[in-house]
């Protein structure tokens, strides 16, 4: 399929080809991103600050937004310490070669994203992979490599709609001596009693794990953190090029998480929001016979007969005012899948209207 450009955007809607469709894509959770307060923060930010750090954070890049983001980052997820970096991408990078200066091997399982992998090379780590949910060969692998050892894998599996087992893994890790990292980008703001994430729902607080994630997602901004142990932190910022030599995200982008941090985490009304939404979009897919997540995951995946199918699927939502992505992306099966996210945002009526294109446009893709 053609390579879509949005021309419009708001929470709920995109704008392409001249037309406005109710937008179910992306992975922003909570709508925070189009949220006039974030906005303001991003706008007020720019006036102070410019469009650019210009420089290192360890030169003359650094600015008071990044200091206040790291520590209320790590206080409203229940951190000792944090680490902005440029994304979720580097994050990964920034964590890895933290964590080689006393680890030799990353252990990473197969579903993960694929930063994960990047990073556990960049680092000069010894790499092996470890099938998905398959902690019997995990453990073998501990056995042999124990504290030279770093467990890797995310902790929201979104398209899958599973939450890694964590509380098995940290008492895993911990048993060998090793390290376990938790790339948590579709997990913070998401699950866990109050959108800590993964950690947070299954009530993991170990001091050998560290948590990688995003600012992009959930909380509608831009850029990416490590959390964990202050002395994983201070070997980060003191060690590693992949922080070290990059500029940070803009300024102006920390100011919008700021205030995106108060809103996601201040009173949980949009959690609340976003679960009630996922819940309803939940009992609909069911009544249509299509998969639904197997945890609290607002991302709802799944795959028809053959890209022909699909693609007749996704024009016939088109053509109602329903953008419901039909998407090739990492992880996905050969002829594609449908990504449909719901966020907190939309409407009962959005929903319902989903699901009504949906019925409508299967009974005519299958008969």
């Amino acid at each position: 399929m053609p390579r879509l450009s949005i021309e419009s955007s708001s929470a709920t809607h995109v704008r392409l080809d001249g037309r406005e469709l109710t937008y179910f894509g992306g992975c922003g959770y909570l709508g925070l991103a189009h949220h006039p307060r974030v906005v303001a923060a991003f706008a007020d930010g720019a006036r102070r600050f410019g469009l650019s750090a210009g420089a290192s954070r360890e030169t003359t890049g650094n600015c008071v937004v990044y200091d206040q983001l790291e520590l209320d980052l790590a206080r409203r997820l229940g951190q000792p310490a944090a680490l902005l970096t440029p994304e979720g991408y580097t994050a990964n990078f920034v964590a890895a070669q933290a964590l080689a200066r006393e680890r030799q091997v990353a252990l990473i399982d197969e579903r993960s994203h694929p930063s994960l992998f990047d990073a556990a090379r960049a680092a000069q780590l010894a790499t092996h992979a470890f099938p998905h949910g398959g902690l019997d060969v995990l453990e073998r692998q501990l056995r042999e490599h124990g504290a030279r050892a770093v467990v890797m894998l995310d902790g929201v599996f979104p398209t899958r709609g599973e939450i890694a087992p964590l509380r098995q893994l940290a008492q895993l890790t911990a048993e060998h001596g090793a390290a376990l990292l938790v790339d948590d980008c579709h997990g913070t703001g998401v699950v866990g009693e109050r959108g800590r994430g993964a950690l947070e729902h299954h009530n993991v607080r170990d001091d050998h794990v560290v948590l990688t994630s995003t600012l992009s997602k959930a909380l509608g901004c831009y850029g990416g953190f490590v959390a964990g142990p202050q002395a994983l932190i201070d070997a980060a910022r003191a060690h590693s090029q992949a922080y070290i030599g990059t500029t940070p995200a803009p300024p102006a982008a920390a100011c919008a998480a700021l205030e995106a941090l108060k809103l996601a985490f201040d009173d949980g009304a949009l959690l609340e929001q976003l679960r009630q939404n996922s819940a309803q979009l939940r009992v609909g897919f069911h009544a249509l016979g299509l998969p639904t997540p197997g945890e609290d995951v607002p991302v709802f995946a799944f795959a028809l007969d053959s890209a022909e199918t699909m693609r007749g699927l996704h024009e016939r939502l088109r053509e109602r005012g329903i953008f419901a992505p039909y998407v090739h992306y990492l992880g996905s099966p050969s002829a594609g899948n449908f990504r449909i996210v719901v966020n907190a945002v939309h409407t009962r009526d959005h929903i319902a209207e989903l699901l009504s294109g949906l019925a409508e446009a299967l009974d005519r893709s299958l008969a």
